[in-house]
């Protein structure tokens, strides 16, 4: 998705709802700001556990806060819509077991010359990832009595990516897994040039209301388009952001 294409879809939402409630007068009173702090915890994965997995031997969430502000405007006691500015850090580390896993990997031969290759790996794969977003999230909200529900959907732009990390006790086939077969003790990977620079998705949110100022937020967004291009084949399947921020926001006015 093109944040032009993004940018029709929330010309359509505000457009639809101005149709709906046509009849009322905006009013800058009725807006709702907002600030937010959170912690985002998830991971960068495949929707489905692929078959070139065979095992999860550990995960680690990273540091991944979450700031942001939230401009709420209220079309009636229940329904509002809105949109949003946040920071976004996403990430995590796993080891896996993997087997004819598709990547490509630098090897040292321990005298400072490097070699490349690419195939299928079969071993302990460990991968690092980390990466920063600017995120504007738009949405529709609806309240039920203390609590507020929020569907819609967002956009990001990377601001910094780390995807890396390693290979070990195993071996490579280089091509696919009808290659030549070369043992590796430890090759390194670094796909962080790779990354896409937008993400995008749908956001859901529930909050809850404590008083007129507090609310504890938990939000899911998953990214409905892969963070590597279809045309790079350094991971063999697709991996998206899936990740919910445990936070809590405060009413500005």
């Amino acid at each position: 998705m093109t944040p032009s294409l993004f940018q029709i879809i929330l010309c359509g939402l505000f457009l639809y709802t101005s149709q709906l409630y046509g009849q009322q007068a905006f009013r800058f009173k009725d807006i709702q700001h907002r600030v937010s702090v959170g912690y985002n915890l998830g991971a960068t994965a495949p929707f489905s556990l692929p078959n070139t997995i065979r095992e999860i031997k550990s995960y680690a969430p990273l540091f991944t806060p979450s700031v942001g502000y939230e401009a709420t405007y209220g079309l009636s006691e229940k329904w509002s819509v809105g949109a949003g500015l946040r920071f976004d850090v996403k990430g995590m580390k796993v080891t896996d077991s993997v087997q004819y896993f598709h990547t490509i990997i630098t090897v040292d031969n321990g005298s400072g010359d490097q070699g490349t290759f690419e195939g299928d790996f079969s071993g302990t794969n460990a991968t690092k990832t980390r990466n920063s977003y600017l995120t504007l999230p738009v949405f529709a909200g609806y309240r039920l009595a203390a609590w507020d529900v929020k569907l819609g959907l967002y956009l990001a732009r990377l601001l910094n990516g780390h995807f890396e990390g390693s290979v070990s006790d195993g071996y490579i086939r280089k091509g696919d897994s009808l290659g030549e077969k070369v043992l590796i003790d430890r090759a390194t990977f670094d796909f962080a040039e790779q990354i896409r620079r937008w993400d995008w998705g749908g956001h859901l949110a529930v909050a809850r209301n404590f008083g007129p100022r507090w609310q504890a937020n938990l939000t899911a967004q998953v990214g409905a388009q892969a963070i590597f291009p279809s045309s790079f084949k350094g991971v063999g399947y697709d991996l998206h952001n899936m990740y919910i921020t445990i936070g809590a926001s405060y009413r500005l006015w």
